[in-house]
């Protein structure tokens, strides 16, 4: 493919992906229904975002490097899938978005993949060691509980590693501020997800709760989107 029209294309895909980000913005917020849904319009940037981080192999910082950001990304798809078309897979979902942020991890670290790995099994065996502990001799908890904070942890720690391979120069710039940026987006949008479904789970009333409740429910895309268009673009060498 000529360089030219290469480049075309990706630009041609993030106008889309900028057009949709504002139409589903603008149905949530106003809670305007058509023939099409809204979690619909936002599953497809998501999937053109992974398109985007495929044309992108060929003028690619590194090959392992983008194989693995295109791997995180395939993940993110299936998740997305579940948790927001199919909506009923809340389990499977979180545990593919663990995988997404351990890859991310690899990622960010790549020379200690072994190290990590092995981080990431201990600390999800500890935890899954507290959980079962909790349920025998305390109190039954749901297990969407034990996997939700394990993916707190491997989301912080992939966020750690991509602000350490920022500041150490891991990346050239842009790239490493579009890792680091796009991260820091992606834990904005969980912050959101983690406080909508709270407020939810609760069922707290106030005008004052309301309006958190409605803000977090636009925030978790507002800030999601932007950072699937950082990453799938993070492993282009640009010029």
């Amino acid at each position: 493919m000529g360089n030219k029209y290469y480049k075309w294309i990706i630009k041609i895909l993030l106008m889309i992906i900028g057009v949709l980000y504002f139409i589903f913005l603008y149905m949530d917020l106003f809670n305007i229904e058509t023939f099409i849904f809204s979690d619909m319009i936002k599953f497809i940037c998501i999937i053109l975002c992974f398109i985007i981080s495929i044309l992108t192999r060929e003028h690619a910082l590194c090959n392992k490097d983008v194989s693995l950001l295109q791997t995180g990304l395939f993940i993110t798809i299936l998740a997305d899938l579940f948790l927001l078309i199919l909506d009923n897979y809340y389990i499977l979902g979180i545990t593919l978005f663990c995988i997404v942020q351990i890859i991310y991890s690899i990622r960010y670290e790549a020379k200690k993949v072994s190290s990590t790995i092995r981080k990431f099994i201990i600390i999800f065996l500890a935890i899954l060691i507290g959980y079962t502990a909790i349920n025998i001799f305390i109190m039954k908890v749901d297990f969407l509980f034990m996997i939700g904070s394990y993916y707190a942890i491997c989301l912080l720690t992939s966020l750690t590693k991509a602000i350490k391979a920022y500041k150490y120069e891991i990346y050239p710039n842009p790239n490493g501020q579009m890792i680091a940026l796009g991260m820091t987006l992606f834990l904005m949008c969980d912050v959101n997800v983690a406080l909508y479904n709270i407020i939810g789970f609760i069922s707290l009333t106030g005008k004052f709760i309301n309006l958190l409740y409605d803000i977090s429910s636009i925030s978790m895309w507002l800030f999601y989107l932007p950072s699937q268009v950082l990453l799938s673009l993070s492993g282009y060498k640009f010029d």
